[in-house]
């Protein structure tokens, strides 16, 4: 049995001070994220346990047994479906709906990729030299990237040669943004709890994953003003970068299957907890 900081793998740590329980993915954060998370429920007496997540259904091994639905889950991105099949709340901050084209319909022009061209993959033309390719909607079902015409022309074939209108899975009919890439020079998270940032961090200068809670205000006041203009959901994560073309917002993610970098973790659940805690 998985056993770590006081969390066991299907079994529930019961304490007193907080109506929220945490189901956690085993293995799924980095070293560094997981001990600040685990650290911080033990030290705040916050109840939580550990589960191996079944990939595209998201349910969860073994079964928690939980005496009522005021429930966070961090993990996977799948595990949204387990979350609304037991009705739990907050559950996964879903963002799914507001693809990238309801972000640019508000954010317009502070959107790195603002000219994208928006195709299915089989349809996908491929111009210029490189173009960076990401999924429309937060799916995960696969990491942007840049590509060359070839390496583009081979993925694209390998995506529509596979099995057709796989249910969760990458497929010739899914979404995908083509965009010119641009230089950029660092690049932020932020974590936005109740419609405000809570906490930040570095995890890009230029092409070196460098993880910071040094963050430039400048970036932050961006940040600010933009989720003070449209949110997508009350809570989630926002990527801001500082590039050729000036401050732009990179993208938007599922707070619940986002990294931790060099966030202040405490301060983080803390604020989910005042936020989401019933009674």
């Amino acid at each position: 049995m998985y056993v770590r900081g006081g969390c066991v793998a299907g079994d529930i740590l019961l304490c007193k001070g907080s109506a929220v329980h945490w189901i956690l993915q085993e293995g799924f954060l980095s070293e560094n994220g997981w001990d600040a998370l685990i650290a911080t429920l033990e030290r705040f007496g916050i109840a939580c346990s550990v589960h191996a997540v079944v990939p595209k259904t998201g349910e969860l091994l073994p079964a928690p047994v939980i005496a009522h639905a005021n429930v966070m889950c961090i993990g996977s991105y799948s595990m949204r479906h387990v979350a609304a099949k037991h009705g739990w709340v907050p559950g996964v901050f879903d963002l799914y709906a507001q693809d990238f084209e309801q972000q640019r319909a508000h954010w317009g022009g502070h959107m790195l990729n603002a000219g994208a061209v928006v195709s299915s993959v089989r349809e996908a033309r491929f111009s210029g030299e490189r173009m960076f390719v990401r999924p429309v909607h937060d799916s995960k079902y696969f990491a942007g990237r840049v590509f060359d015409a070839d390496a583009f022309s081979a993925w694209q074939h390998a995506v529509c040669a596979a099995a057709p209108n796989r249910a969760g899975s990458l497929a010739p009919d899914t979404l995908i943004q083509l965009s010119r890439p641009v230089a950029i020079y660092a690049e932020y998270r932020f974590w936005v709890v109740g419609g405000e940032i809570v906490t930040q961090s570095l995890y890009k200068r230029g092409s070196q994953v460098i993880y910071a809670s040094d963050v430039d205000e400048r970036l932050t006041q961006f940040v600010a003003a933009r989720i003070g203009e449209w949110s997508p959901h009350e809570t989630f994560v926002i990527d801001a970068c500082d590039c050729a073309e000036g401050m732009k917002i990179v993208e938007i993610n599922t707070l619940n299957s986002s990294g931790f970098y060099a966030a202040d973790v405490q301060r983080l659940v803390l604020a989910l907890e005042q936020r989401y805690s019933a009674g």
